[in-house]
């Protein structure tokens, strides 16, 4: 029997395991949640959409416009920074994401917006994005309070989603949700922890990961996964690990892994490929594992699964917050705590420049 199959994860003391369980749950209050908000404005009365956000809350706008990469009605970008780009005016719709209301960067950017007018709409758990801006007469879309930010992703994801539809930025979204929440619902039931190692694909790649580090390579719509994926082994497992574009990567990275040296053998390099994916980059996917494979200490490919693309990406989502969860089990460390992070705030709150 495989240790992830002894019954119990004792170390995880937040709860992150047993979350994963409610994903559904969670799914559909979120999406009730979001439409239950009024919102002023008329579809089609936006010309951009900017959405500020850090780590989880910006990863859920990755996502959801790398979903609808080719559908978009007006140009959409995620922004991480204690600013908001020039093009942002008063044709523009400013999404202010922060799971705990209090992201420092994303406050700095709304203090910005609302002073230029710019419309905004808030989707947080409370803090100050949840008060002083509801206050102020932003719309503010409320979420469950008490969970870590990167568990709370289908929370974040699924209003963007919702929100982005209302305006009329993308098509009508409710298919697309039905087939994330169906991913949702396969992800728990073929990959949740009562699944046995050798019937459970999540725990045979936590497997496959464990004393490695892992290099995550996405592309077009899965390119931002690529990046989640690196954000749940760095929080969940406590480990190293990096991503990368194709095409991208093509141009630079690969040079670098005949190089690699001693790393070699560490580097497990995973590919999050899309079906659906342009002709091309599937040629170059597997052209470039051709080229580096005699490098790494292995490559993993991985096929996402879904009939519409934000089905596919949460498919790989689930994936990723289950291996990882495993991972950090197979390595005995909570999954839960991040007390880097919360140092590092410390320090920037008592420090002086």
């Amino acid at each position: 029997m495989s240790v992830l199959d002894d019954g119990g994860f004792p170390l995880d003391s937040l709860g992150l395991m047993d979350a994963m369980g409610g994903s559904a749950e969670a799914f559909d209050d979120a999406r009730r949640g979001a439409r239950a908000v009024a919102l002023p404005w008329r579809s089609g009365q936006f010309r951009s959409v900017c959405i500020a956000g850090m780590g989880g809350s910006a990863i859920a706008a990755d996502l959801v416009l790398g979903a609808w990469r080719e559908a978009l009605r007006v140009p959409a970008a995620a922004q991480r920074d204690y600013t908001i780009p020039g093009w942002v005016g008063p044709e523009t719709l400013m999404i202010l994401s922060s799971y705990s209301g209090d992201t420092e960067e994303t406050l700095t950017a709304a203090a910005q917006a609302t002073e230029d007018l710019v419309p905004c709409v808030a989707i947080t758990s409370g803090g100050k994005l949840g008060g002083r801006y509801r206050d102020m007469g932003v719309p503010v879309i409320d979420l469950p309070p008490g969970l870590q930010p990167r568990a709370a992703l289908l929370r974040l994801l699924v209003p963007l989603v919702v929100t982005l539809d209302r305006v009329g930025v993308i098509p009508s979204a409710d298919a697309d949700l039905d087939d994330a929440r169906a991913s949702v619902v396969r992800a728990v039931a073929e990959w949740g922890p009562d699944v046995p190692t050798e019937r459970n694909p999540a725990k045979r790649l936590a497997f496959d990961l464990l004393d490695t580090v892992p290099v995550f390579w996405g592309a077009e719509a899965t390119a931002p996964m690529a990046q989640r994926f690196k954000g749940q082994v760095n929080e969940n497992a406590k480990v190293p690990a990096y991503w990368g574009v194709v095409p991208e990567v093509n141009h630079n990275e690969i040079c670098g892994f005949e190089g690699m040296g001693a790393f070699g053998s560490l580097c497990r390099l995973v590919f999050l490929r899309d079906p659906r994916q342009h002709r091309q980059v599937g040629r170059r996917f597997t052209l470039t594992r051709r080229l580096v494979e005699p490098d790494v200490g292995g490559v993993i490919e991985i096929e996402a699964r879904g009939e519409t693309p934000l089905g596919r990406l949460v498919d790989l989502v689930m994936l990723a917050d289950y291996a990882t969860l495993y991972l950090a089990a197979l390595r005995g460390v909570d999954p839960g705590p991040v007390e880097a992070i919360g140092r590092l705030k410390e320090m920037l709150t008592t420090e002086r420049a």
